[in-house]
């Protein structure tokens, strides 16, 4: 791998914790050879890190872990910053994979202004942002994420999490996943922008989570139509889903040859969609 910062558990001392830690302005490049499940920056319990401009790439399984708890209990994974990296080409050795991957309550945590692409995986779980088991109250914001193999997004189990003006394009088999069903809000989904062509839109079981959605813009540039959990979007909203969320062309200026700047008369502005430039994610 890459950097391991902290422990796998909670040291009964105070004095040996691990905090405050800078991974800034690195390449790793061809991870994974020797032990395939490598990540490149590995943070377990550990609080108050930032992982910033970065670039991970030609691995096998996840670029950014962040946590190290199973569920809602204790963990030090509070308030990181994964910011303004460039985290690409996971390669397809390994499941259940992420561009970052979270676990844990997480709060203060941010994962922003990230770009992600080319994420494959063996058989499930390519994904480019991936809040796995417990993950809470962290907020995923900025970050363009394009050609993953099982969604751009996908959330196993977590509370309160935030994901929102973020750029989602061209996943393969499925656009955004949600999958365990708990009596409290998962995340919120707000002022992102979903553009595909080819799988569906949603998978997961949306109809029984509590999820709040919002003026976020969906658009399938293959001309063909798409449904919200077999819903047409009329009846998904009528469920209280995607208040103020629009089907539109973003007007992404070449988004084939992954050109995502958005038009000034695109219709985004009015969801309160704010601009971000990929191009600062990375090396300096």
């Amino acid at each position: 791998g890459g950097v391991r910062i902290g422990p796998a558990g909670i040291p009964e001392d105070e004095r040996d914790y691990t905090g405050n830690c800078l991974v800034d302005n690195t390449l790793m490049k061809g991870l994974g050879r020797i032990f395939p499940c490598a990540v490149g920056v590995w943070i377990g319990h550990s609080p108050d890190n930032t992982v910033s401009h970065n670039e991970i790439c030609d691995l096998y399984y996840t670029a950014v872990s962040v946590g190290w708890r199973w569920g809602y209990g204790k963990s030090l994974a509070k308030r990181n910053r994964v910011v303004f990296n460039h985290l690409h080409h996971l390669f397809g050795q390994l499941s259940d994979m992420g561009g970052v991957y979270t676990l844990g309550p997480s709060e203060g945590t941010v994962i922003g202004n990230n770009v992600i692409h080319d994420v494959d995986c063996h058989s499930y779980g390519g994904w480019g942002l991936y809040t796995d088991e417990g993950t809470s109250h962290l907020v995923m914001e900025n970050n363009l994420v394009y050609n993953t193999k099982t969604g751009a997004f996908h959330q196993h189990y977590g509370k309160e999490n935030i994901v929102r003006n973020n750029i989602f394009a061209y996943s393969r088999l499925q656009q955004i996943q949600a999958t365990r069903v708990e009596k409290h809000t998962s995340f919120t989904l707000e002022r992102n922008i979903v553009i595909f062509n080819t799988g569906v839109l949603l998978r997961g079981r949306w109809k029984q989570m509590k999820i709040d959605m919002r003026n976020n813009c969906y658009w399938r540039d293959d001309g063909k139509p798409f449904r919200f959990e077999k819903l047409t979007f009329a009846d998904w909203q009528k469920r209280g889903r995607d208040e103020g969320s629009i089907i539109a062309d973003p007007k992404f200026a070449d988004p084939k040859n992954k050109d995502f700047t958005l038009a000034k008369d695109s219709p985004v502005w009015t969801l309160g969609f704010k601009a971000f430039d990929p191009k600062q994610a990375g090396l300096r």
